[in-house]
């Protein structure tokens, strides 16, 4: 006779697991600062505010110089903490966006993007602002 594998859990008087649910989609960044580093590299951190309980988000950094609307960005790395420092930014580009998607599986958040405008101060370049677009607006 064939026995499920729920009827074991009866026979060994414990509950069966609960069925897994649908974790929601990773955040969305926001709150972005970023450093100038003395070797002319950029670190970028932000906050994101991902669904309790859930582990392994990475996020996606992809990249546009020239300020929005520049050309299309380009992937330059991904990390697996809220921070990423950018050691690839040529030297005196102008204003250049960061995208920034939160990634989990197969589960991607909104990206949200950031502009940030370089000048000239003290001892040489310096960072002027750092302009936050928000979120950025799916195509359906």
């Amino acid at each position: 006779m064939w026995r499920g594998l729920r009827d074991d859990y009866v026979l060994a008087q414990i509950p069966p697991p609960a069925t897994p649910g649908v974790t929601p989609p990773p955040g969305t960044p926001f709150a972005f600062t970023v450093g100038l580093l003395q070797n002319g590299a950029l670190e970028l951190k932000w906050k994101c505010a991902n669904p309790s309980g859930t582990q392994g988000t990475i996020y996606e950094v992809k990249r546009s110089i020239g300020g929005p609307p520049a050309g299309a960005l380009t992937f330059v790395g991904a990390t697996g903490v809220k921070s990423f420092t950018d050691e690839t930014l040529p030297s005196g580009s102008a204003p250049v966006t960061y995208q920034i998607t939160a990634v989990r599986s197969t589960s991607r958040g909104s990206p949200a993007q950031f502009t940030v405008n370089f000048g000239i101060g003290g001892p040489g370049l310096t960072i002027a602002s750092v302009v936050e677009g928000g979120p950025v607006k799916m195509a359906a």
